[in-house]
């Protein structure tokens, strides 16, 4: 008799990285230093603590994930590249205690949407085209960016042209 295993849920931090592209990909890396976060970590324009997506970086930062930054523009995280680990224990608490103060358009159901599936399918064939090439397809609706170097000239060329078909989410 063999035992059937449970379904899984797709894996939070690849959901997480889903949900982060269109800011990744709109704002790149930052070399903020170690421990910084706040107004100096996102870029001093982070908008008022009413601002869901301040209410969500001040939660992610109470939770577990220290550098975690402020928003730029109101609608984009500019995130410390090799400071933040999607996969960390820290990370997967604090998004989970965070889902309900998520902003519009970055909640886990939004990848389920076909129209938001075929968006982020459109933006990776774009991305590839444009100069990425391991540019990966959503899976799950779900991508995982662990390769790719979003400060290279390429990334940021290709980011350019492909940002109309940019998922919603991230702001512009």
């Amino acid at each position: 008799m063999s035992k059937a295993k449970p379904k899984r849920a797709p894996a939070l931090p690849l959901v997480a990285l889903a949900l982060l592209l269109p800011v990744l990909a709109a704002c790149g890396g930052s070399d903020a230093p170690s421990g910084a976060s706040g107004a100096a970590a996102g870029g001093g324009s982070a908008g008022t603590s009413s601002d869901p997506y301040v209410k969500f970086a001040q939660c992610m930062r109470q939770n577990g994930v220290p550098d975690w930054p402020d928003p730029v523009d109101g609608t984009k995280f500019r995130m410390p590249r090799g400071k933040i680990d999607p996969n960390s224990p820290e990370f997967k608490a604090a998004s989970q205690a965070c889902k309900p103060l998520a902003p519009p358009g970055w909640g886990g159901e939004s990848r389920q949407d076909p129209a938001v599936q075929a968006g982020m399918l459109k933006y990776a064939q774009c991305m590839r085209k444009n100069g990425v090439p391991d540019f990966p397809d959503p899976q799950g609706g779900a991508l995982d960016l662990g390769n790719i170097d979003l400060d290279s000239p390429q990334f940021k060329a290709a980011e350019q042209k492909c940002q109309s078909l940019r998922p919603a989410g991230g702001g512009g």
